[in-house]
This record gives structure tokens, sequence and C-alpha cells, in this order.
């Protein structure tokens, strides 16, 4: 199966979507503080994430797995093994917030399905394959 759409255009589409969404008025100072939190947090993932992979001298390119040189199990790649998608996930947790829709948590997680499906699965495969094949140059 081959990626559609690539993540971050998908994460643009989620915003589009979820501005469009019906409110239901749910914006008071708590949720402000959540929002801010969850933003920040996703902020401090996705530049954790984009530090370990300059780090590992391997590619940033969701399109270009084939390229990928290594596989990263240290800094956040310990927590989660896709953090970069676990902060455009929580970013549009944070927009479905501000715009006030609860709506927006369904989006939220047809983003999350779409990418475990198309782009997740696919990584991991290739992943797997890259890896028994390096193995097995090894044993050899």
């Amino acid at each position: 199966m081959k990626l559609k759409i690539p993540p971050p255009v998908l994460f643009l589409l989620c915003i589009v979507i979820i501005k469009l969404l019906p409110t239901t008025e749910l914006l008071n100072f708590t949720f402000l503080v959540l929002a801010s939190v969850l933003f920040f947090v996703g902020l401090v993932i996705a530049l954790a994430s984009l530090l370990t992979f300059w780090q590992a001298k391997t590619t940033v390119s969701p399109k270009k797995i084939e390229q990928a040189s290594t596989l990263i199990t240290t800094g956040v790649f310990r927590l989660s093994r896709n953090p970069m998608y676990l902060s455009l996930a929580l970013w549009l947790l944070t927009w479905t917030i501000f715009c006030e829709t609860l709506w927006g948590m369904l989006v939220v997680i047809g983003f999350i399905a779409y990418l475990t499906e198309f782009q997740i699965k696919p990584e991991e495969k290739f992943l797997v394959l890259n890896c028994q094949t390096k193995c097995n140059d090894f044993l050899k």
C-alpha cells in the first residue's frame, strides 16, 4: 500500500476541516491552559525528534522511507516509535480546543488512523525487511 497523502499535507488538511466544523463552545481558562500545554509538549517532541534525526544523519522525509539509514531508538524515540506524528496529533488536539469543536476529535482520530495505515505500517514493514537483510548479510 502506498502513501496517498504526505503527513504534513494531511495535517494541514485536518486543520482546515477542524476550522470548518460547528463549534461547541468549550473554551475557558482550563481549556486554554490544556491547549497551551499540548502545543508546547508537541513542540518539544517535534524538536527533539528532528534533533535526533539530524544527529543520526538519516532522512526525516516521510516520502523517502527507503533513504532511512538508521533505526533510531534513542532520545524521544525510546518513548514513542513515531514522535513526529505524535506531535502533529497533539497540535491537532490543540487546534480542536482553540476552534471550540468537539467534532475535531473525530478528525484527530481519523488523522491517526490514516497515518497508521498508510505511513506507519509501510515504514515498519520497510524497517523489518531492511533489518532482516542487514542481519542476513552480517551472518554470512
